[in-house]
């Protein structure tokens, strides 16, 4: 159950040098790096609508709380788990051009900074769409 919401990530800008804004900037889907092989992915598809897909299984996010006036920015939500709800707290940041670091807090408090003492540090890709040419005769 921890590991799902390990990858429940994402409210990051992919504006201008590692600031999120917005929830605009960060639309699509990302990967999380390392877990490819899982289908491990986050799916923004607007302010309200964030999917996490773990195992083969698709689950939407909710109470979505994203506080960018803080450096990194302040993403919460809750997500269920059969009948469980789990509130995470999480902070975020853009790392890379396509890359987002996340570290989540699930059962203890967030700090203000990312932290190797805390939560389940993440990082995540911005997956690229297949682009299929076809040739006429």
């Amino acid at each position: 159950m921890k590991t799902i919401f390990l990858l429940a990530s994402v409210f990051v800008s992919i504006l201008a040098r590692g600031q999120l804004k917005k929830i605009n900037d960060i639309i699509g889907r990302w990967d999380i790096a390392g877990e490819q092989e899982s289908g491990a992915s986050l799916q923004i598809i607007d302010s309200s609508t964030i999917l996490l897909t773990y195992n083969g299984e698709t689950k939407k996010i909710s109470n979505i709380k994203i506080d960018c006036s803080k450096s990194p920015c302040w993403f919460d939500f809750a997500a269920t788990d059969t009948s469980d709800v789990v509130q995470v707290k999480s902070i975020i940041e853009k790392v890379g051009e396509d890359v987002i670091k996340w570290q989540l807090f699930i059962d203890e408090e967030r700090t203000p900074y990312f932290t190797a003492k805390k939560g389940e540090l993440l990082y995540l890709k911005k997956a690229r769409t297949a682009v299929i040419t076809v040739r006429s005769n």
